[in-house]
């Protein structure tokens, strides 16, 4: 009996220390360069003729989150996602809808309402709600409705 007992501990032993090295080694691999010496002070460096602005890179993203991810264009209130069927009463008349192909401007940003999806633009920056999305202009707020795969998610602007 103590022969099983010794057996299963040299595989569990063999196994662990196949895993933590397999760990250190992935760990090992990662490695930051350019981080500074211990005692020297960190220093922002130019080249020639830099001036040292950068032009912002172009944003381009899908997902229900878009309305949220520009600085300055909305802020989120509240948000609830779940199944579709428990959501229902969130969900603003149909009346409050805003129709396809209108579109919005607040701040910097223009949202252009589709049949199916929302865009949000804000100049080289590109986002869009995927289908089914919809817009609603409740009295909450700017009232965005994504349901997908028998889920909703609804969200107050």
């Amino acid at each position: 009996m103590w022969r099983f007992y010794a057996i299963a501990t040299v595989i569990v032993v063999a196994f662990g220390a196949a895993i933590f090295a397999q760990r250190q080694a992935a760990l090992r691999d990662f490695d930051v360069r350019g981080r500074p010496q211990p005692g020297m002070t960190p220093t922002i460096t130019r080249g020639a003729g830099n001036d040292g602005a950068t032009p912002a890179a172009q944003f381009a993203g899908e997902g229900p989150w878009v309305l949220s991810a520009l600085p300055g264009c909305f802020e989120q209130k509240s948000s609830i996602v779940g199944p579709s069927l428990q959501l229902t009463h969130h969900v603003p008349p149909a009346a409050e809808r805003i129709r396809p192909s209108t579109s919005l401007r607040r701040g910097n940003c223009t949202i252009v309402v589709g049949e199916h999806d929302v865009w949000v633009f804000r100049g080289a920056d590109r986002l869009r709600v995927p289908p089914e999305a919809r817009l609603y202009a409740a009295p909450a707020g700017l009232t965005l409705v994504y349901e997908h795969a028998g889920r909703t998610e609804v969200r107050i602007y």
